[in-house]
């Protein structure tokens, strides 16, 4: 079910929809949500999940437009439906180096399952981005590297404005 927000909410939003594909770890879409709100990110899609505890981030509970779907093929037409251009974070040797990367208009990006990462069939329909690593673990967490890229993504194309500080918050 599609989130529906008023024209002031669009207007402080910027064009990136984010995506997570079947992850399992509730810590791992609250991080995902509680950073989607603070970059001011239009849509949350959260596929294959059917509860989640919002317990860890009632500040962005109903602030952030969250879009939930069953499956991959229903993920494909909505994205289809939105004219959105999938970007995937993968580890891949085809993957483009975050650094170096242009996103295209209206793009989503997506990350995949904790363990099993992302469908074969999503991947090949993505322009893939990787996240370069120079230490010694395999990957990053799941949360840590979206946010990673929605900040990449803010850092290139960003028109809405910071918000201001009082008080060691924003406001």
């Amino acid at each position: 079910m599609e989130h529906q927000y008023s024209l002031q909410e669009r207007r402080r939003l910027h064009n990136l929809a984010i995506a997570t594909m079947y992850l399992e770890k509730d810590v791992n879409i609250g991080g995902i949500i509680r950073t989607a709100n603070a970059a001011a990110v239009k849509e949350v899609i959260i596929v294959g999940r059917r509860k989640f505890d919002w317990t860890g981030i009632t500040s962005a509970k109903g602030k952030t437009p969250v879009t939930r779907l069953r499956t991959l093929d229903e993920f494909l037409e909505y994205v289809d439906q939105k004219s959105y251009n999938l970007c995937a974070l993968e580890i891949s040797p085809n993957a483009t180096n975050i650094f170096d990367f242009k996103y295209p208009e209206n793009p989503v990006l997506v990350v995949g399952n904790e363990g099993r990462g992302m469908p074969e069939k999503l991947l090949e329909r993505s322009e893939l981005i990787k996240l370069p690593q120079y230490g010694d673990v395999e990957c990053l967490n799941v949360a840590t590297s979206l946010a990673i890229a929605i900040y990449d993504w803010i850092r290139k194309n960003a028109i809405l404005p910071e918000r201001k500080i009082r008080d060691y918050k924003f406001i």
